[in-house]
């Protein structure tokens, strides 16, 4: 009878702990579990509580075993810059049927999987988090996943389903390139037209000149590019495209897309 009622006890702890996280009661997550030091399971939802306050985890994580356990060492690893490694441990943990999901820790996942870059994890995560019936939350950082992998047609349809939620300029530039890579040419400038600060994409037959000059500095702007903006980059970017050095183009423009995303990923 005690054992049973000390699972009771246990049980609800954990629940009304799972609730606080749920609805962003940081705090009090963490000064439930100053009550129970000894509770695996508060000190691990302790320890994501302190990241979700501060963006960063204080100290090493907490010591034991719980249904938390691999996204606690996902997330230590995410901050030690063990990037791959906390990906695996993601999957570690959504591959459990005691996996807990709530927005906030799909929010940490998907940023650790594009610093992972494990694009086709993050797509799958993503769809199944869309079939609880949450809404759009994440659709831009579906369309970049998209990108990554090329599925340009998947991508095309989700931002036309999704076109009044996506009034964001680098959603757009994504569009207009999928939509190069498709050549789909007078779509990309229709595209790139009608954003804030839009490119000047100019076409093959009017000013394929105007990328002759980048192009003839090719070989420099790639041992720079590290540290080109990214306009730079764009340019370099269609500099390879109107000269038809297609694969080149795709890979610059990908580059653009990663330094993106912190900026599609909420910090």
């Amino acid at each position: 009878m005690a054992n049973q009622a000390m699972k009771e006890i246990s049980t609800s702890v954990e629940n009304e702990a799972w609730e606080l996280f749920e609805v962003g009661s940081w705090d009090e997550v963490i000064e439930l579990a100053k009550t129970h030091p000894n509770h695996f399971f508060l000190q691990h939802l302790s320890y994501l509580a302190e990241y979700e306050l501060q963006s960063k985890a204080m100290g090493i994580p907490p010591k034991g075993i719980s249904s938390l356990s691999p996204l606690v060492e996902s997330l230590s690893n995410f901050l030690l810059g063990n990037y791959k490694e906390a990906g695996n441990q993601l999957n570690l943990y959504f591959q459990s049927s005691q996996a807990m999901i709530c927005y906030s820790i799909i929010q940490l996942a998907i940023k650790i999987y594009f610093r992972a870059e494990m694009y086709a994890e993050c797509r799958a995560l993503i769809s199944s988090y869309k079939k609880l019936n949450l809404g759009a939350s994440f659709v831009k950082e579906e369309i970049t996943v998209l990108y990554h992998l090329r599925r340009y047609e998947e991508l095309l349809k989700l931002f036309r389903e999704n076109i009044k939620l996506l009034n964001d300029v680098e959603v757009h530039k994504i569009v207009g390139m999928s939509l190069l890579f498709l050549d789909r040419h007078k779509e990309a400038n229709l595209i790139f037209d009608n954003i804030p600060g839009k490119l000047t994409l100019p076409s093959f037959e009017e000013k394929r000149k105007a990328y002759t000059e980048v192009y003839g500095k090719i070989k420099q702007l790639e041992k720079d590019s590290k540290d080109l903006s990214l306009r730079e980059l764009e340019d370099m970017g269609f500099a390879y495209l109107f000269h038809g050095d297609y694969e080149k183009a795709e890979k610059t423009f990908l580059s653009i897309t990663s330094k993106l995303k912190s900026k599609l990923c909420i910090a």
